[in-house]
């Protein structure tokens, strides 16, 4: 019986990832980080030229907040390496701290962030760089098409931490990466330094956005000539410069080459606000020192001065006429559409006149309630507003999707199911598919529950067709009710409800399969769940 007693308690152990696997030093093999285990950044990690870095669906990564030596653990992929990290919108892959809320003295700057370095080209002499204090490992090369693998449902919470002396670093860095490589649905929030910066390279970002970072949310230069689309920013009341912040200069040359120039089209950017104290955010949009570029579809609102900023130009045309862009040719023009909303300025759209226009209108998005503080975030427009006027022609390519509305969002709020916000709870809207189209159900289902195993918290989503007064209970296999709790009445969507197995009523329950039932008056969605303690 004792033997029995043990080989169960091993077991136990094995499957629930107790014990947290440490990461530091070099990976020179391949290797796979699977969610069910616990894991730690100790140190920084460096995945050497040659390898891949495979991250399932539903991992955690947390991070100390220094070595040991007062440098913040980082992971970092060499050029010549990849990151294979595919999450799930239900089963993201979340890079975050080790500590709690409780115990971070500051949201920001609690362990480093994510590098990914590649062989496309840069504007720097030689053609190679480095990152601030990441001595002897260089980015850069001749490879537009190079591939460092695959971010996808990435999450990367509280960093910013330094890695160097007196150098804090960006949530997600991606330092001459080249167009092969995927990045798709991936968020920065509460990062000390920047949310994504980009060193050069031609990278395309999809789906990503940036919360509350205590510097810029989107920063680009040294030559960066990548594409992007449905990009969302907010800049924190508190901290944070920023939305863009991007620039083309080297070495003192306004024209050095490749000029930066990304193709960004649907973005929505939401500054700090008018009465917000904090420095060196006077315009949520700053564009300078060379930059070239195209932007289409903006929304830009709720600036603490101006809305745009554009100087230091070298020899690039700088417009907001197409045919004129087109005549100064790829890439020595920056473009920046006429029919781009900028709206709720003090200081008014421009911070200076360089014949740039905008519209001034409302765009309605559905709620900003709090910011960074609280309450409900929803940032698609109303179809009756401005956001569905005067819509730009995208580029015609295999990356572009034409859209019928400006900014990152139209019917669907892709952000739900796995953003900081929906974690926090203030997350309006629902995400159906990539269509921009809601399609209502019949009836109500369930999304599943993640994670899953869990210990002690789970996350259970599911979607009503119709507003009702909803109950969750659970029960165990013996079909006991061990936990009941009245939700309240909950609106048409996606729902998400946090449940704690170690809640007053539910102390005592052990390791096993759980039964949990989503009640409505007329409906009742049962799901199974496993706990692992």
């Amino acid at each position: 019986m004792k033997q029995t007693l043990l080989a169960v308690s091993f077991l136990l152990i094995l499957t629930s990832g107790i014990f947290a696997i440490d990461h530091t030093g070099a990976i020179t093999s391949n290797e796979t980080w699977l969610a069910v285990d616990d894991h730690l950044l100790t140190g920084q990690v460096f995945v050497k030229p040659g390898v891949t870095l495979t991250i399932q669906a539903g991992t955690t990564i947390k991070s100390n907040e220094d070595d040991g030596s007062g440098l913040a653990p980082a992971l970092v992929i060499e050029k010549g390496a990849k990151i294979m990290a595919e999450g799930e919108a239900d089963a993201p892959i979340t890079f975050t701290t080790v500590l709690t809320e409780a115990e971070m003295l500051d949201s920001r700057g609690n362990w480093g962030g994510l590098i990914l370095l590649g062989n496309a080209p840069i504007a720097v002499d030689g053609g190679t760089s480095f990152v601030e204090g990441l001595e002897g490992i260089p980015y850069g090369g001749t490879n537009a098409d190079d591939n460092s693998g695959i971010l996808k449902y990435v999450r990367v919470w509280h960093g910013g931490r330094s890695i160097g002396q007196d150098n804090e670093i960006n949530g997600i860095t991606l330092a001459g990466v080249g167009r092969g490589t995927t990045i798709e649905y991936c968020e920065v929030a509460l990062n000390l330094d920047d949310g994504f910066e980009m060193f050069g390279g031609t990278v395309d970002l999809k789906y990503c956005d940036v919360l509350f970072v205590g510097d810029d949310a989107f920063d680009a230069d040294e030559g960066y000539q990548g594409r992007g689309q449905f990009l969302f920013a907010m800049v924190g009341e508190d901290a944070g410069n920023r939305a863009h912040e991007m620039d083309s200069k080297t070495n003192g040359d306004l024209n050095s080459t490749p000029r930066s120039h990304p193709v960004w089209y649907n973005v929505t950017l939401i500054g700090s606000g008018s009465a917000t104290a904090t420095a060196d955010n006077d315009q949520i949009v700053r564009l300078r020192e060379g930059l070239g570029g195209e932007f289409g579809n903006y929304i830009v609102i709720d600036g603490k001065q101006a809305g745009l900023k554009n100087s230091d130009n070298g020899s690039e045309t700088v417009t907001s006429d197409w045919a004129v862009a087109q005549t100064a040719g790829y890439p020595d023009y920056l473009y920046w559409s006429p029919n781009n909303i900028i709206y709720n300025c003090p200081d008014g759209q421009f911070a200076a006149d360089y014949g740039l226009t905008s519209l001034s209108a409302n765009p309605q998005l559905i709620s900003l309630d709090g910011r960074e503080s609280g309450g409900t975030i929803d940032p698609r427009p109303t179809s009756a507003g401005a956001a569905y006027d005067n819509i730009d022609t995208v580029p015609s390519d295999d990356f572009f999707q034409q859209t019928t509305f400006k900014g990152a969002f139209g019917d669907v709020n892709w952000l739900a199911g796995y953003s900081w916000l929906a974690e926090q709870g203030r997350l309006g809207g629902v995400s159906t598919d990539d269509n921009f189209s809601i399609e209502v159900p019949n009836s109500s289902r369930l999304l599943g529950n993640y994670p899953n195993p869990f210990n002690p918290t789970t996350k259970i989503r599911f979607e009503l067709a119709s507003s009702a007064m909803v109950s969750l209970s659970v029960y165990d296999v013996n079909g006991r009710l061990v936990n009941e709790r009245n939700i309240g009445h909950l609106n048409q969507g996606v729902h998400q409800i946090n449940w704690n197995a170690l809640t007053d009523d539910s102390r005592s329950i052990s390791t096993g399969i759980y039964v949990y039932q989503i009640k409505t008056s007329n409906e009742v969605l049962t799901g199974k769940m496993m706990l692992l303690k």
